[in-house]
């Protein structure tokens, strides 16, 4: 056997060594549960989810509010807000109205998650900011219904669906649950 052949022969084995270590990783990855794997996620990251599903058009009890630009926000008191830009609007050309306002709201809640519903919670939810660009009476219409449809219609916790955004989509049939540290929100994932 020459120095070449045995070069030869090392250089395959190394390389078979290696393969059948990734097979091993592999197969073990998929045998075995991999609990407590967490993936961080930074306000700006959870900007760019929240913007995928924006805008969005909620109907009033006479209007629509239309919801744009989220900006989340990690708040105190382990708290998660969203920012966002609205025009409510009451446009009924038959009687006569065509009302458009607009401002900026703030709410926000303590985030979790419901495993078994595969649901985004939001706790205590609340309105911390909802202000018009102007104060007149039709804005204090729209913050009227804005205040009761709000009361009527958020229950506690707030449920939502995951966001399908390309960000979420490998790990939404794997999330454990949804934490706040105070500077991420923190996925914590089971692969089995």
């Amino acid at each position: 056997m020459t120095i070449g052949n045995l070069q030869v022969i090392v250089s395959r084995t190394r390389l078979l060594a290696l393969w059948l270590a990734c097979a091993l990783s592999i197969s073990a990855g998929a045998t075995f549960s991999a609990v407590g794997t967490s993936v961080p996620i930074s306000a700006d990251l959870a900007t760019g989810i929240a913007t995928d599903i924006f805008p969005i058009s909620l109907k009033l009890q006479q209007g629509n509010l239309f919801l744009t630009n989220p900006i989340v926000l990690f708040l105190d008191h382990g708290r998660v807000g969203i920012r966002v830009h609205f025009q409510a609007f009451d446009h009924r050309p038959d009687a006569g109205i065509a009302i458009s306002e607009t401002g900026q709201a703030t709410v926000s809640g303590i985030p979790g998650y419901d495993a078994a519903t595969r649901k985004i919670l939001l706790g205590d939810p609340k309105i911390d900011s909802l202000e018009f660009d102007r104060s007149n009476e039709a804005t204090r219409n729209f913050l009227r219904q804005i205040n009761t449809a709000w009361s009527a219609q958020v229950a506690n916790p707030l449920r939502a669906e995951i966001p399908p955004h390309p960000y979420m989509i490998p790990l939404r049939n794997n999330i454990q649950s949804l934490t706040y540290d105070g500077n991420n929100l923190i996925i914590t994932l089971a692969y089995q």
